[in-house]
């Protein structure tokens, strides 16, 4: 190996410059979290020298490689974080390499492409998150609102929002956030479509935002776990999925409702209570309040479940859909409490704590 390097080293040609660029990037990964310091600056020197020169397509292929690892010596990741977006684009996403210091020089400096790159990255400190809000435009903002990991201040959430009311992509990504607050919630909610509003009202409600669902997000899942389209989906394979414990009831009725298959998210209802389909419906259009309440509470429903179908009656009964949350705090009044920990009266055997669900919520 040492004698090809040598050979490679000797030739000026741009082929064998290309050449020892990617054996060099093969030793150090080869090793990658063992070397020694002084290795680690070997590396860093030679890599540095051939860097100049380099075709954008072995710059870009180098960036790849090296990105995903914290021993990539800075200046390296620095400099291809900083070259033509091709390039940068695998270590401005992923590179831990970078420190926030660098992260916020090039926010401030480099173009539209790279920032978009920075707002894609897994951890977003907040002090970039701002710098990036405070940049723009549009797509930037966009970038940041659909990278729920970002750290959003209170300043950058306030200005997103805003933002948002003239630029639909961009509220559709800051309504399905789980950091959203009752205020922002209600500057959103005049601009949205019903099942966003039916989780935005359960924010401001006092749901935490980080239980419910986005039908939009879940609809991508869906495709993108078993190339599942809810238009095409019928209820079989719904229930299916919920039996299988890969999607929580809640969250495929959810999805169904925001659909407007309003029937088939009946027919789950039916499947879970063991009713009869005519019975719920009669349970949410026709019965008293207190029959939707008791069937939501047999069906284990979450409180954006039962907004939604609050909100489906006032619809059929052409009420005001203000009262859907006058219902929601007579079903969290009425639901059933939980056995207080020290009482053991009437429970079986103690089961030890269970892990939490991260399974969609709903």
């Amino acid at each position: 190996m040492l004698n090809e390097l040598l050979k490679l080293a000797r030739n000026p040609t741009r082929e064998a410059r290309r050449k020892l660029l990617q054996r060099v990037a093969d030793l150090f990964l080869d090793r990658v979290g063992h070397h020694s310091d002084e290795e680690l600056r070997l590396f860093c020197e030679i890599i540095m020298k051939l860097l100049d020169g380099s075709q954008i397509e072995d710059r870009a292929r180098l960036s790849q490689r090296m990105a995903p690892w914290s021993e990539t010596p800075h200046p390296i990741a620095y400099r291809l974080a900083t070259d033509e977006i091709t390039v940068a684009q695998p270590m401005l996403e992923l590179s831990p390499a970078l420190t926030e210091a660098d992260l916020l020089k090039i926010t401030r400096r480099m173009p539209q492409s790279h920032l978009v790159s920075v707002a894609r990255r897994t951890e977003l400190p907040g002090r970039v998150s701002d710098a990036l809000v405070e940049r723009g435009p549009t797509r930037v903002w966009r970038a940041v609102a659909e990278n729920t990991n970002s750290d959003l201040s209170d300043w950058a959430l306030r200005t997103l929002a805003k933002r948002s009311l003239s630029d639909m992509p961009l509220r559709n990504k800051m309504a399905a956030r789980s950091d959203l607050t009752p205020l922002i919630c209600e500057w959103l909610i005049p601009h949205v479509n019903a099942s966003t509003r039916v989780r935005l009202e359960a924010i401001m409600s006092g749901a935490d935002p980080r239980d419910l669902t986005a039908a939009d997000v879940m609809r991508q899942d869906m495709r993108r776990r078993f190339n599942l389209f809810m238009e095409t989906c019928d209820v079989e394979e719904a229930w299916r999925l919920v039996q299988s414990g890969e999607y929580r009831l809640g969250s495929m009725l959810l999805v169904l409702l925001a659909e407007g298959r309003t029937n088939d998210a009946f027919d789950l209802v039916a499947r879970q209570t063991r009713r009869s389909l005519g019975a719920i419906q009669k349970a949410v259009f026709q019965d008293g309040i207190d029959e939707l309440i008791s069937l939501c509470h047999a069906a284990g429903t979450s409180d954006q479940v039962f907004l939604a179908l609050a909100h489906l009656r006032c619809k059929h009964l052409r009420i005001p859909e203000s009262q859907a949350l006058r219902w929601l705090d007579a079903y969290r009044r009425s639901r059933p409490a939980e056995p207080m920990p020290n009482d053991v009266s009437d429970q079986g055997p103690s089961k030890s704590p269970q892990k939490r669900d991260h399974r969609p919520n709903g």
